[in-house]
């Protein structure tokens, strides 16, 4: 697995550079700032990137979509809620991503939930095609964008934000669903990682998503 997180941007968002060790092909989540760096880092490992995600599209995970889709030549994928209600208009995705769908990149499948709350088109991405993180056994990663953080959530009062919709999401997308286990690390849109287990036991708002 190949796996960088690079803080980025005036907000420090969390950008992935994420993908397979084996073909070298990478997906980008949220390039939300400092596009040198970014590229830098994929071509100090000569990865191949084959597409940008968006989890949502607030100005802090988009900065510099133009600038990476331009040097690579790759396609731009996101959800078309996101476009639709005003939130992210720059640019229309080459491919519009729904629950269910998914994206192979080498030997592993990324798949799709999507995740309203924070935004009406937020969605995260998961695989359980990655067994191991920092030499311990996992059962997977979710990329949860700014839907919770560690021992947090996501704001739910900006425009296209519902604090019910927010935590039905959680509830149901994440910490209820079967294919998720307590050990799934997350890779959260700002702020240090977790785990599915950790944020069950010790997130501050847990009483309203469990």
């Amino acid at each position: 697995m190949i796996l960088i997180k690079l803080v980025v941007g005036q907000l420090g968002t969390n950008c992935y550079i994420f993908g397979s060790k084996t073909s070298k092909d990478v997906v980008i989540i949220d390039p939300g700032g400092h596009a040198d760096i970014i590229i830098k880092n994929i071509e100090q490992i000569n990865a191949k990137p084959i597409a940008i995600l968006l989890t949502h599209g607030h100005f802090d995970h988009v900065q510099k979509v133009g600038r990476i889709m331009r040097h690579f030549q790759i396609p731009l994928m996101y959800n078309k809620k996101e476009f639709d209600s005003g939130i992210y208009t720059r640019k229309k995705a080459d491919k519009w991503l729904n629950e269910g769908d998914f994206i192979k990149i080498g030997e592993i499948t990324l798949k799709i939930l999507h995740a309203p709350g924070h935004s009406p088109g937020s969605i995260c991405f998961y695989t359980n095609d990655v067994k191991k993180y920092n030499d311990k056994a996992i059962d997977g990663v979710i990329f949860s964008g700014d839907l919770i953080f560690r021992r947090s959530v996501g704001r739910s009062d900006m425009p296209g934000g519902d604090s019910n919709q927010l935590f039905s999401s959680i509830k149901t997308k994440i910490m209820h669903n079967a294919e998720l286990t307590n050990n799934f690390i997350i890779f959260p849109g700002h702020m240090g990682i977790t785990s599915i287990g950790a944020e069950k036991e010790l997130n501050y708002f847990r009483n309203y998503f469990l």
